[in-house]
């Protein structure tokens, strides 16, 4: 099995949905009353099912995927809409007081996302290399690509996009300008749904457990009535 449906499997765990049963999709908790909702059951947490559809987008990207030969397509796709949900998480976090370096020690896959999503929108020299080739961080180099350059998370990724930097900027011109041979390390399509799943399921757990974030988070995002509302109209 490719290692796309592999990262689906894992994602069926928190975000499928059958109307048939109750909400499987792991955010759909958030409307609860130890979560954010009240006792009838009449509130509604938008952030429940804002954050629930971008992981759908992600599942049904990975669901139709057909591009099985195109791994710079199918990883550039997968990263960028993961981003999407983890901007939306960031900004939660920014919002009722997750410290980025809480998140940076607890919850690193969230800044990963973000890395590569920045990778590849922001390429920096990379865009004056020519044809890199992809390859998944936990399968075996091929002989033939022994002398290539090795671009990864550790040695590129990471470093370069710790915050902007024009010297940086211009180091990377010097550094791929007309370049071959280059091998872009990328993670785990299963690995990185894997410990999304994890962040997902914990960050619901800290609203649970956290009244002060109730507080903020009913303020802005909850509203009252909604269900009733919904029928009259």
């Amino acid at each position: 099995m490719n290692k796309f449906d592999l990262a689906k499997k894992e994602l069926e765990k928190i975000c499928t949905f059958n109307p048939e049963k109750d909400c499987d999709q792991i955010f759909c908790i958030l409307h609860e009353q130890e979560y954010l909702g009240n006792h009838d059951g009449n509130t509604h947490a938008c952030i429940a099912c804002n954050l629930n559809d971008s992981l759908e987008k992600i599942y049904r990207f990975l669901n139709q995927n057909k591009s099985l030969d195109d791994l710079e397509y199918s990883f550039t796709i997968y990263i960028l809409l993961l981003y999407l949900l983890v901007e939306k998480m960031h900004t939660i976090f920014k919002y009722i007081g997750i410290s980025y370096e809480y998140v940076e020690d607890k919850w690193n896959v969230l800044i990963e996302i973000r890395k590569w999503a920045n990778f590849i929108k922001h390429p920096k020299g990379f865009l004056f290399a020519h044809h890199p080739e992809y390859h998944f961080e936990d399968e075996t180099i091929d002989n033939k690509y022994t002398n290539w350059k090795k671009i990864d998370y550790v040695n590129f990724v990471e470093p370069l996009y710790k915050r902007e930097d024009p010297r940086k900027f211009k180091q990377t011109i010097s550094q791929f300008a007309n370049k071959i041979n280059l091998l872009v390390i990328i993670p785990c399509p299963e690995r990185i749904a894997k410990e999304l799943n994890t962040v997902c399921k914990e960050f619901c757990e800290k609203i649970k457990d956290n009244k002060h974030f109730q507080e903020i988070l009913k303020a802005d995002s909850v509203l009252e009535n909604y269900y009733e509302d919904e029928l009259t109209n």
